[in-house]
């Protein structure tokens, strides 16, 4: 039921946004080709993996707005700012080292200044192929794309 919850919570969000950017279909789109977008989203999407996995995964909050949300299996509310967001990181510090992960089947949907990157990241930890599921929402703001959402869940055996 929890699950169910979860799933039912970020469809709403998500169709919110993407209604909302809809109504405000902006210039902003047509005056960066949406190729550009992905490749702007896909490059910081794998920079702030690149820190996280290099043991600093305070890239995930530098490449957020101060209103990001976030989720994923070990909490047990959702973290609702940049400063929530901080706190949740700053005790992983030091403690993820990964030589090298891949994104696999990303995608991007972009609905003017709203952009939704899905894939699943799949890397080795000993001898185990381990895959995170993520559904990250960024947003353009000020000519600069940020997380406002970030969704992890991590594929079960």
């Amino acid at each position: 039921m929890n699950m169910r919850n979860n799933t039912f919570i970020l469809i709403s969000i998500i169709c919110l946004i993407v209604g909302c950017s809809k109504n405000n279909q902006s210039s902003k789109t047509t005056s960066m080709n949406v190729d550009s977008i992905k490749n702007i989203i896909l490059a910081k999407e794998n920079a702030t993996l690149d820190r996280w996995y290099s043991c600093d995964p305070m890239g995930f909050s530098d490449n957020s707005w101060e209103d990001v949300t976030y989720f994923d299996p070990s909490l047990t509310r959702r973290v609702d700012s940049i400063d929530a967001f901080r706190e949740f990181l700053t005790p992983i510090i030091g403690k993820v080292h990964i030589p090298s992960h891949k994104f696999d089947k990303p995608l991007i949907r972009v609905f003017g200044d709203i952009a939704i990157l899905t894939f699943t990241d799949v890397f080795m930890v000993e001898k185990d192929t381990v895959r995170w599921h993520a559904t990250e929402i960024y947003q353009q703001r000020n000519n600069d794309w940020k997380l406002i959402h970030s969704h992890w869940t991590q594929k079960v055996k």
